[in-house]
């Protein structure tokens, strides 16, 4: 099957995009079912996956899954980008970013924190620049533009979260650093799901109407 999303590979890779969100999440639920005590306020994600877990392997094997969802969805949102006939430049780009992240989960399932190892050697830091990525790429897709400016909003916001999770003003103790994680990777995660179903609907090909 090929058409404005692409080949049929390309509708497999973005499936997997699309299922990303729903993996990270569901794992840290899943996962904390199993760790007696476990506060999600309170706590890093990561922990569930530490020898601190009775069952660590549930969250481990989870974000392994995550990171290979990853890997193919940044290979989908190029393949797809293109094959809607965009220039390569943004999507590569776009792409690249969301493959980094997956590896970082790698390294994260394989290395259990506190293993130094663990944060992936800072890989996955690429997604910030994803959600501006992806506007520049969908910028000329008038179609699109409503969900453009969302990626400008979560790359904004995602950048905000990040620089108060290092500290800035404060405001992450460890009293509430869990729900400061979970609110980051809710600007992480989602927007690639989202934008991995619009490209395989081929909703980013070109002579797509303007809104009315």
């Amino acid at each position: 099957m090929t058409d404005a999303s692409g080949s049929r590979s390309t509708h497999i890779l973005l499936t997997a995009g699309i299922a990303l969100p729903l993996l990270y999440f569901g794992t840290v639920i899943v996962a904390s079912l199993f760790y007696p005590g476990y506060s999600h306020v309170t706590q890093y994600a990561s922990e569930l996956g530490s020898a601190t877990a009775r069952w660590p392997l549930i969250f481990n094997v989870g974000i392994f899954l995550a990171g290979l969802a990853a890997i193919a969805a940044g290979a989908g949102l190029f393949q797809g980008l293109t094959a809607a006939g965009l220039r390569p430049l943004m999507p590569a780009l776009l792409g690249l970013s969301v493959a980094l992240l997956g590896v970082s989960l790698l390294f994260g399932a394989l290395f259990p924190m506190p293993d130094l190892r663990h944060g992936g050697f800072g890989l996955g830091m690429a997604i910030h620049f994803g959600p501006l990525l992806g506007a520049a790429a969908l910028w000329p897709r008038r179609n699109l533009r409503l969900f453009t400016w969302s990626l400008i909003a979560t790359f904004l916001l995602m950048a905000t979260l990040f620089v108060v999770m290092m500290g800035v003003g404060h405001l992450v103790t460890r009293a509430n650093v869990g729900v400061y994680q979970r609110l980051y990777a809710l600007t992480m995660f989602p927007w690639i799901g989202f934008a991995s179903a619009l490209v395989r609907a081929g909703k980013a090909a070109d002579g797509q109407p303007a809104p009315a």
